[in-house]
């Protein structure tokens, strides 16, 4: 036989989804991966009709989806109907992983993951976990005591693991796409992809591709103010929110905005939601912030996201129902002060991990060779 094809092909399976903030840490790391395995062979699996059914076939990746998850919800599903699901999702993972024969899978957090690491505890597969936000979710926590190694974005997601667990958490931050990381942009030429004049105080408000309705509402309250003052915004609404009245000049008003880095570099200052991803980037683009963590999630992640932040001195936190009248105060105290943003600005960017995903990839290649 020819020796060069007796070698046997890495493979690996990914589970992860549901949000970006799930599926694009794995990416990053895939990303990093393959670099250095250049014929690894790489598997998505998730659910049908969430993120990862449009994004990952759109941008080339194999991704085969599990029939089973099309319009399940996880714990939020009837209790009747979860463990008929996961049992008939496992099955679906058992099928692709005969298949591929990964030599590790790795498993991004929520439900959309559990069937693929259940199944890679039931096979004795090694398991691979990545957390990015501060307290584990429901599946994470489950996996997190069978898993071989935790990919984790913050220092204190440890504390929520016990003692026998945390000599297998990697606290590597949270994996960023090197597209990310390499892309940020002066903030001159930033300025410029949206029309803004870069020697004006800026304000970029988002608060993901949908938006944020009580951001949004609390913001065209004090907007005129704003103007008043000379202070410019970048506002990215979301598809589900229009704006009804006329606004300043001063107001770039966006549904969405693709160019991330440049919408960053543009600002002296963020206001946004506290996802993992959202709270990963603004560390490494040194960016200070108003955090509004999302209220009402099932394990309150945002709120410890943006208090981790908060307590490294990079951001400060306003609860969702206080907007109305603390985000205006907000946000004219911190411009009027700026070696207070700069000080922010600082404290961020220790807190920042550029490299995360090509340490994340470093340490999981020596179960793929």
């Amino acid at each position: 036989m020819n020796k060069e094809h007796s070698i046997k092909q890495s493979s690996i399976l990914i589970a992860a989804g549901g949000t970006g903030g799930d599926l694009f840490p794995a990416i990053a790391i895939v990303e990093e991966l393959v670099k250095l395995i250049p014929n690894l062979r790489v598997e998505f699996t998730g659910s049908p009709d969430r993120i990862e059914s449009r994004y990952l076939p759109k941008h080339g990746f194999s991704f085969t989806p599990l029939q089973s998850l099309k319009g399940f919800r996880g714990l939020s599903s009837s209790l009747l109907k979860v463990p008929l699901t996961i049992m008939k999702a496992l099955f679906e993972v058992r099928a692709i992983a005969q298949q591929s024969k990964p030599s590790c899978i790795i498993c991004g957090g929520n439900y959309i993951s559990l069937p693929a690491g259940l199944y890679a505890i039931l096979s004795g597969i090694p398991l691979i976990i990545i957390e990015p936000n501060v307290r584990p979710g429901k599946t994470n926590a489950l996996l997190g005591s069978y898993a071989k190694m935790i990919i984790a974005a913050f220092e204190e997601t440890a504390s929520f693991f016990k003692a026998s667990i945390r000599k297998h958490i990697s606290h590597c931050g949270n994996p960023l796409r090197s597209t990310f990381v390499s892309t940020i942009p002066l903030r001159e030429s930033a300025a410029s992809v949206f029309g803004l004049d870069p020697s004006k105080q800026t304000v970029f408000v988002f608060g993901g591709s949908l938006g944020a309705r009580s951001i949004n509402q609390a913001l065209i309250k004090c907007i005129d103010r704003f103007a008043e003052h000379g202070i410019q915004i970048l506002w990215q609404t979301g598809t589900d929110f229009i704006v009804n009245r006329e606004l300043p000049k001063d107001v770039h008003v966006m549904q969405v905005i693709d160019d991330m880095p440049s919408a960053y570099a543009s600002a002296d200052l963020i206001v946004s939601r506290a996802g993992g991803g959202t709270v990963a980037e603004l560390a490494v683009c040194g960016k200070p912030a108003i955090l509004i963590p999302l209220p009402g999630s099932s394990n309150n992640e945002q709120a410890q996201n943006a208090e981790a932040l908060h307590q490294h001195g990079a951001a400060i936190v306003i609860e969702d129902a206080a907007l109305s009248t603390e985000l205006e105060y907000a946000i004219e105290h911190l411009l009027k002060h700026p070696e207070k943003l700069t000080e922010m600005r600082l404290n961020a960017l220790k807190h920042g991990k550029p490299n995360a995903a090509k340490e994340a990839a470093a340490l999981i290649a020596p179960f793929l060779k």
